[in-house]
């Protein structure tokens, strides 16, 4: 099939805005008490945590970016597995990153933009109804005015900072005694947790997570191979930096034991401590935005790949493989992904109802087995170094190997959680790309 020409839109801004946007957004706030929780309220094995966590984006894009560089046709990472390993196995992949890895997260993120709006003592069904409307609402945005949305993403991505900086600057400096608990609320004081500590990357990799998506761009970025390549070293170091202050900031104004017992709620607790009540709520304003900025960076990329793979006939869908000369995007496939979306939404609101999943959601065993994936993609960066295609011995060796053993950690830590839930999950996981693979199978049945 020909492939449609594809206007280059966005430049490194809007690339670099987009890494940090979609990653930078509900998990540093929404997880920090699980990171403490996990770690034993031990500020510092946190930090730890948080640095090794950093491990598999920092190194893991500098990997991606030499095959970033090499290729710009769509279809983002999946189209480096289909180049370098197999069709099917980037065909598996891709259809469950377009309709449950990536749908689960945007779902649950949108419902953590409505916990913001709406309060954390508001009904579980009014925060869905809520998340459901930003869905919506993002959707029409990123599929009639694609500049609009990409605005909205630099803008989202440049006030996001502002909480960040305005609890972690006060807090390097904070003197203040921490905060007396409420008296209804049970303290969880520090304990020794041993290796324990490891689990901290499930919630952690929930505020990693999204960082490949600008590749789903990659054809429609200026220059790309000098800017997409750029964006995936500045954004991740950015996120690092940002992250390992913000923690130390936020530990420091309330204190371990204060945040662990809070929960979610001890980032408002702090911004009311330091600005008080006014302009707390104008930092509310801005992290709720923070978050919607996340959902809409992941829609804006994910919504292009069931066009990509129905170019390439992974999906039987005429209609899915146009693009629409005005909006630059298959519509059909758009509103797919946002359709699928909502009924991942619907999942997550049976399954936090019924309580599931505690201290977890329907998300964070698809980021494991999505990041568990990426394994592939470096190893592909490292055999391509032996043969001489990279020189870089940065890039090309070093970052592999050391994202690997990342990925490998996370996988550990995600199994020590809990280990028969995290194993069941996981094999529904590899179920769901082994149906993915069925439907690859038979679609391009006869196509040589």
């Amino acid at each position: 099939m020909k492939k449609h020409e594809i206007v280059q839109t966005y430049g490194l801004t809007t690339a670099i805005a987009m890494i940090v946007g979609v990653v930078i957004g509900s998990g540093i706030y929404f997880k920090v008490d699980d990171i403490l929780v996990y770690a034993g309220g031990n500020v510092w094995l946190g930090m730890l945590v948080i640095a090794l966590g950093s491990f598999a984006v920092v190194f893991g894009s500098l990997g991606i970016s030499e095959l970033a560089t090499r290729h710009d046709e769509n279809g983002g990472i999946f189209s480096y597995y289909a180049r370098y390993i197999s069709p099917g196995l980037a065909a598996s992949l891709g259809l469950f990153s377009a309709y449950v890895y990536l749908p689960t997260v945007i779902a649950v993120v949108a419902w953590v933009a409505a916990n913001f709006t709406l309060g954390s003592q508001s009904s579980l069904e009014a925060q869905t109804l809520l998340a459901a409307l930003y869905l919506v609402i993002l959707t029409f945005l990123n599929i009639y005015s694609k500049m609009l949305a990409g605005y909205f993403q630099s803008l989202s991505t440049l006030i996001k900072i502002v909480p960040l900086l305005a609890i972690a600057l006060v807090g390097l400096f904070w003197q203040g005694q921490a905060p007396q608990l409420p008296q209804e609320l049970t303290p969880i004081e520090p304990r020794d947790v041993g290796f324990g500590w490891l689990s901290a990357l499930m919630p952690l990799y929930f505020a990693y997570d999204g960082w490949t998506v600008v590749a789903n761009i990659a054809p429609e970025i200026k220059n790309p191979k000098r800017n997409l390549s750029r964006a995936f070293i500045i954004g991740p170091m950015l996120i690092l930096v940002l992250y390992l202050i913000f923690f130390y900031g936020l530990t420091q104004i309330l204190g371990p034991t204060y945040i662990m017992t809070t929960g979610n709620d001890a980032v408002i607790h702090a911004t009311n401590l330091v600005y008080g009540p006014f302009i707390s709520k104008i930092l509310l304003v801005i992290i709720i935005i923070a978050v919607l900025g996340v959902s809409n960076g992941m829609l804006l990329a994910t919504m292009r790949l069931p066009q990509a793979f129905a170019e390439r006939g992974w999906i039987k869908s005429e209609k899915m493989a146009k693009i629409h000369l005005k909006y630059q995007l298959s519509v059909p496939a758009s509103l797919s992904v946002a359709g699928v979306t909502l009924v991942w939404l619907g999942i997550h609101y049976l399954v936090s109802k019924f309580n599931l999943l505690p201290r977890s959601d329907i998300s964070e065993i698809t980021i494991v087995f999505n990041n568990t994936c990426f394994i592939f993609l470096y190893f592909i960066v490292l055999r391509l170094f032996l043969k001489g295609e990279i020189k870089n011995r940065l890039t090309g060796f070093v970052a592999p190997i050391l994202a690997i053993i990342s990925a490998i950690t996370l996988l550990v830590g995600s199994l020590l959680t809990n280990f028969a839930t995290a194993a069941c999950f996981l094999l529904v996981c590899l179920g769901l790309c082994l149906i993915s693979f069925a439907i690859y199978k038979k679609n391009t049945k006869g196509i040589n």
